[in-house]
Formats: structure tokens, sequence, C-alpha cells
């Protein structure tokens, strides 16, 4: 009976030990993707790409991606280029583990949005990348459907190859339409009135367009109304107080229209600042 109990009891605690063994790895991997977003929220971007690539998990990769995608849209990259066909292929790689990830279904397309940007005109022309980007983000908007920057991801297609081809042009070859574009980010703003980014870049993307007819005073004067209201938004991380200073430069900007445009433009194309 005695023996009997003995080996009931190794047999218990081996089990109780692979039990705390296979809980360890989860441990971990938790630990490191809150340090991830500490290191996301403090602008330590490089140490969260370095970091959620190393642990290979979806929910670290996909933060991996998002570090990189943050540093693109600040301009703090010298290789905007090379760094956004990286970030796609974290949140790639995050897919596959995961094919259901929303993190990482939200900076693939972003991402691969500006794998297209950053392409030439022409080879973008052949690849089909906007139609290929397009069809990625009806994706995201259908997978998603109340999440606000899916809407906002729509209205930014459209403004970007309308500032890309002109607005006659990109209405003819993609279907992408001025008013399309400001009517997604209307509705994404409706949904979602204090997400930092969804602001920012709608209100640049009137200006960058302020040359084409489809775009009217009436345009630059909401684009010059949601800069202004930033002032009433909480800066809570790194990357909304930049957004914030990028704003507050733009508005400094408006009685030299030239000087606005060229500064929106360097920011559309991720030129370091």
């Amino acid at each position: 009976m005695l023996a009997k109990t003995m080996v009931w009891l190794r047999y218990l605690t081996f089990s109780l030990l692979l039990c705390l063994i296979s809980l360890i790895p989860t441990a971990v991997s938790a630990q490191a993707v809150s340090d991830i977003q500490s290191y996301i929220e403090s602008g330590q971007y490089q140490e969260a790409f370095e970091l959620g690539s190393r642990l290979k998990t979806p929910d670290s990769l996909s933060l991996a991606s998002e570090a990189l995608a943050r540093q693109i849209m600040l301009g703090e990259t010298n290789t905007p280029h090379l760094k956004a066909k990286q970030a796609r292929d974290l949140a790639q790689r995050a897919l596959k583990l995961n094919p259901g990830h929303q993190n990482a279904r939200l900076q693939f397309v972003v991402t691969d949005g500006f794998v297209a940007r950053f392409t030439g005109d022409v080879t973008a022309w052949f690849k089909k990348l906007p139609q290929k980007s397009l069809e990625y983000i009806q994706a995201y908007r259908t997978d998603f459907p109340q999440e606000a920057r899916g809407d906002a991801l729509m209205g930014a297609w459209h403004l970007e190859i309308a500032r890309k081809a002109g607005a006659e042009s990109a209405e003819k070859w993609f279907g992408a339409r001025i008013d399309y574009g400001k009517g997604f980010f209307e509705q994404a703003l409706q949904r979602d009135p204090a997400d930092m980014i969804m602001r920012v870049n709608y209100a640049f993307a009137l200006i960058a367009l302020s040359n084409e007819e489809a775009v009217s005073e009436s345009d630059l004067m909401r684009a010059k109304s949601i800069l202004t209201d930033l002032e009433l938004q909480e800066t809570p991380d790194d990357f909304s107080q930049k957004m914030f200073e990028k704003a507050k430069i733009a508005l400094s900007l408006f009685e030299d229209q030239e000087a606005l445009e060229d500064y929106i433009n360097a920011y559309l194309e991720s030129d370091p600042t």
C-alpha cells in the first residue's frame, strides 16, 4: 500500500512539474509583450522591434511591425522603404501563426500601404499595388466592421491615390475619388473622434490635395479646424506627442501655402525631420 502511495505521489509531483514548465513560456511571453508595449509608448521603437522579433509570437510580431510603422510615420528612419517591407514581413509572420489576429491584420494593411507608396509609380502600376492594397483594406473592413481605422484606411487610400496620380487619373485608372476619401474619413472620425493618427492624417491629406479642384477652401478650413482641435486632446505616449507637434508646425505654416505643402508632402513621404 505504501509503495503504491509513493508511486502515486511521484506521478502527481511529475505532473505538477510538467504543468509549471508549460506555464513558464506563457508567463515570459506575457511579460515580454508588456515590455514591448512599454517600449512603444515611450518611443523606444527600435527596442520594441528587436524584442518583438525575437519572441516570435503573433502579439510580439505584430507589435514589432507596429513599432516600425510608427518610425516610418514619424520620419524617424532614413530608409522608410526598407522599413516598410520589414514591417509588412513581420505582420505576415504573425498572421501565419494566427490568421485572425486583429493587430497583425491592421499592421499588414498599414505597412502594405507604405510599401505601395514608396514604390515607383510605373512599378506600382505594373504590379497593381494600389488594387491589391484596396483588396486588403476591404477585407479588413469586412472582418472588423466596427473598427474606425478600417474606414480611415479606405479614406487614406482614395486620397493618397489622388495625391499621387491627380484626381482625374486616380478616378480613371483606379476608381479613387477625393469625395469618397473625405466621406470615409469623416465616417471614421464620427466613430472615434479622439484618434490622433486618423485626425492628423485626414487633415494632412486634405492639405496635400489643395491644388486639386475637388478640394475647396472649406476643405482646407476643415483641415485647419481638425488640427486646431487637437490642442484639446491628451498626448499620453511618445507617438501622440510627436504627432501633436507635427500638427502644431502645420498650423504655424497656414499663412505660407508653399511652405505648408512642402512640409505636408515631406511627412507623407516619411522624409526624416
